[in-house]
Parts: structure tokens; C-alpha cells; sequence
């Protein structure tokens, strides 16, 4: 029985001695990629090593125990370490994922749900005073159906911009091209193929105008949140 016990309490705990000990390698090789220099490319190499041997699957795992850590402060830190460019007062709540943060840019004020994942391989960039409801989903990459290798084919075409003040709403799904204008709401559920113009109220599969927003917005988010959440 004490054995048992044992090894419940290591593999409860080895997890996050994983989590800190990969944490200043995957910062460093986050860093190189953002920045591309010579210095960066010497120090990453550690993260360049524990990538390949885990088939990058070690950035991916540190991703997500942040994203389980019960702490919205401790949260942005680590984030900011990984490259993420965020303003000020911004919240992110639990278990969210946020890919290749070194190409994500947050505004000031914005707030990410519950279950949030923002996919920023080919660049994410979302304004002030965005809010993310619950389980939305972000997506700057998808294979390519037509190919015959059935390929992903990165480049900035396939970049989504979401504009201050927008809204998206539970279970959005945002595919990658598209560009969501200011104030501009995405009604829950809903799945967005294709731009969504300024203050426009979208809803449906695919999403659809259905209203509109007015277009005189001022309110800016203070960035309270709970502290251990």
C-alpha cells in the first residue's frame, strides 16, 4: 500500500518538474524563432534538442500545464516568457492553449475564456478589449483537402485579425484567413469562413450577418479577475 501511495505521489508531482525544468529551454527556443539571431540560435540550443526528441511534443505539453496552473497572474507571466506580446489588464483564464505564442499578439484589456485556443503559427493578432467567451477556437492553419499530399501550406494569406472590441462568443469557431472588424460580434456557436465587417452581429454555420452593433463602444476592461483561477 505504501508503495502504491509512493508512486501516486510522483506521478502526481513529476508533471509540473517536467513543466519547470523544459520551461527556460522551450523560452529560449520560442525566443530564437521569434527573433532569428545568432545569440539566441547558441542558447536555444538545449530546446532544440528536447524538440526533436520528444518530435516537439515537450513546447505543446508546456503549453498546456500552464494553461492548468491556478493563477491568472502566474498565467501572463509565463505566457510573456514564451513570447506572447500582450498589453496590459489582459486575462487569461483556465486551460487555455495558445500555440506558437511567439507569433500571437493580445491588446490591452482583452480576456480569454474558459478552454481558449488560439492557434498562431501563420500570426494571430487581436486587439483592445477583445472578449473570448468559453471553448472558442482559433485557427491560422488546416491541411489543404485538394492536395494530393494533403499538406499544410503556411504563409500570412492564412493570418486572422480580430479588431478591438469584438465579441466572440461560446464555441466559436474562427477558421484562418479571415479578419473580424471593430466591435464586430460572433454569435455562439457559430463557425466564421469569411471576414466579418465592423460592428456586424454574425451567426449560423457558416456565419451570416444577422444585425448590427452600434458603432459608438467605449468600454474598456479593467483586467480583474480572480486571483487563483
Amino acid at each position: 500500500m505504501l508503495t502504491l501511495i509512493l508512486i501516486l505521489i510522483i506521478l502526481l508531482y513529476v508533471r509540473w518538474v517536467a513543466m519547470i525544468l523544459s520551461y527556460p529551454c522551450i523560452v529560449l527556443y520560442f525566443h530564437y524563432q521569434k527573433h532569428r539571431a545568432i545569440l539566441w540560435k547558441i542558447l536555444a540550443i538545449p530546446g532544440f534538442c528536447l524538440e526533436k526528441l520528444t518530435l516537439e511534443g515537450a513546447s505543446r505539453y508546456l503549453i498546456i500545464r500552464i494553461g492548468y496552473l491556478p493563477s491568472v497572474c502566474l498565467r501572463r507571466l509565463l505566457y510573456r516568457g514564451l513570447g506572447v506580446t500582450m498589453g496590459k489588464k489582459v486575462v487569461v483564464h483556465y486551460k487555455a492553449e495558445l500555440r506558437a505564442p511567439y507569433k500571437l499578439r493580445i491588446g490591452t484589456g482583452t480576456i480569454l475564456g474558459d478552454n481558449v485556443l488560439l492557434d498562431a503559427r501563420n500570426g494571430l493578432v487581436i486587439g483592445n478589449n477583445v472578449n473570448f467567451s468559453s471553448n472558442v477556437a482559433v485557427y491560422t492553419e488546416q491541411h489543404d483537402h485538394r492536395d494530393p499530399l494533403f499538406r499544410c501550406t503556411p504563409g500570412p494569406d492564412k493570418a486572422v485579425t480580430i479588431g478591438d472590441r469584438a465579441w466572440i462568443g461560446s464555441n466559436v469557431i474562427i477558421l484562418p484567413g479571415v479578419k473580424i472588424g471593430e466591435g464586430a460580434v460572433c454569435c455562439a456557436g457559430c463557425v466564421v469562413t469569411k471576414d466579418v465587417a465592423p460592428f456586424d452581429v454574425v451567426a449560423g454555420i457558416p456565419a451570416q450577418k444577422v444585425n448590427i452593433r452600434p458603432d459608438t463602444l467605449r468600454y474598456e476592461f479593467d483586467g480583474s479577475s480572480c486571483w487563483f483561477y
